[in-house]
């Protein structure tokens, strides 16, 4: 038996390449031949598995061999993949963020990545791959993306939820900036959101939020905003920016954009409260990576956000923006209510090992 993980690009330091990666490498050590199929490398060390489309087609035209298709989006070669499998296939489902939030904000970027166009046609090719009945079993980041199955008319016995593989413990064998952290050690509350600059992952209600708190209690704060920023997606952050200009904020929030590692590690560590208002997530690595740091969560819950967190955890259903900086000031100054949440925090992670992932999902394939 041969298996092939296909995936629409192989990236580094991507959520969907993590999992990727660490399925080819659990597969391999039980002694299966596993292959990866993808139109685009740009990650280390994976290209001595990657193959090309004939031989991916001689893998799948075998019924007795695997075929991990991993679904986040449009794929035009995806589809032709699936329509000439003969083998079993496995759907790994990473969920596809309504094209509603990009709509205001690409329209006017042609030579750009239309987003709203490449989520508008994944869901579509959701119903595609659902039309065509050859999937054995559906592989769910979290109970929140097997709801677009469900919905669907698919059942339960053929879902399975299989959550994201990652690299948690990678932080432990990265250093911190010292220097980075020193400047941010300088006694104000460093609050901090990890995340893409995209409109579904709510940087207007982080802003809005610091500026209640600003207004009801002080200014002795900032906000640090890390994640890629898209060229494509320019009218949005230009938007962040009026916004922040707006309220006066130039001094206390911070766009960071993609950064380091080691940076990211050292924001993790030298930060006291994560804040997380995004409209949608279909898993939310970067909630472990705080529960991970012993980095307390003020949550708004949407879509597989508090799934994800577990118990005990701070979640707010609506986004009140006083409510929000009110739990702030409170979280900050009881240090023992901070303890307690990120301890629960640090508890509910274990429910996510990588170890545990591998059971999941090695009984996803073979049970």
């Amino acid at each position: 038996m041969k298996i092939c993980i296909a995936v629409c690009a192989l990236l580094e330091n991507d959520a969907i390449g993590n999992d990727v990666a660490h399925q080819l490498s659990v597969l391999n050590d039980n002694n299966i031949s596993t292959f990866v199929y993808t139109d685009q490398v740009k990650r280390a060390g994976m290209e001595p598995y990657v193959i090309d489309m004939a031989v991916l087609f001689d893998i799948i035209d075998d019924p007795d061999n695997i075929l991990i298709y991993h679904h986040g989006g449009c794929w035009g070669n995806g589809q032709k993949i699936l329509e000439k499998a003969r083998c079993r296939i496995f759907l790994k489902y990473h969920n596809i963020t309504p094209p509603e939030f990009f709509k205001p904000y690409t329209r006017f970027f042609k030579k750009y990545s239309n987003h709203e166009k490449f989520c508008r046609k994944g869901i579509e090719q959701t119903d595609a791959i659902i039309s065509l009945n050859k999937v054995s079993r559906f592989l769910c980041d979290s109970q929140f993306n097997a709801k677009d199955f469900l919905s669907r008319g698919i059942g339960e016995s053929k879902i399975k939820i299989v959550p994201p593989f990652h690299k948690l413990n990678d932080f432990e064998n990265v250093e911190i900036n010292q220097d980075l952290c020193r400047k941010l050690d300088d006694g104000k509350i460093n609050i901090l959101f990890v995340g893409r600059l995209v409109p579904n992952k709510g940087h207007k209600h982080l802003i809005r939020v610091i500026a209640n708190y600003t207004a009801m209690y002080n200014s002795n704060i900032r906000l640090i905003i890390v994640g890629g920023i898209d060229p494509g997606l320019c009218l949005y952050l230009n938007e962040l920016n009026k916004l922040i200009k707006k309220n006066k904020l130039q001094k206390i929030v911070s766009i960071k954009g993609s950064v380091t590692f080691e940076e990211l590690n050292t924001y993790y560590r030298a930060c006291h409260i994560f804040l997380l208002m995004s409209g949608h997530e279909g898993f939310c690595l970067p909630v472990l990576e705080a529960q991970f740091h012993s980095l307390p969560i003020v949550a708004l819950s949407t879509s597989a956000v508090s799934e994800t967190m577990g118990e005990n955890q701070i979640v707010f259903d609506e986004p009140d923006y006083q409510k929000f900086a009110a739990a702030i000031h409170v979280l900050y100054n009881n240090p023992d209510f901070r303890d307690y949440i990120s301890n629960e925090g640090k508890k509910n992670i274990q429910r996510f090992s990588n170890k545990t992932i591998e059971d999941q999902f090695l009984k996803a394939l073979f049970d």
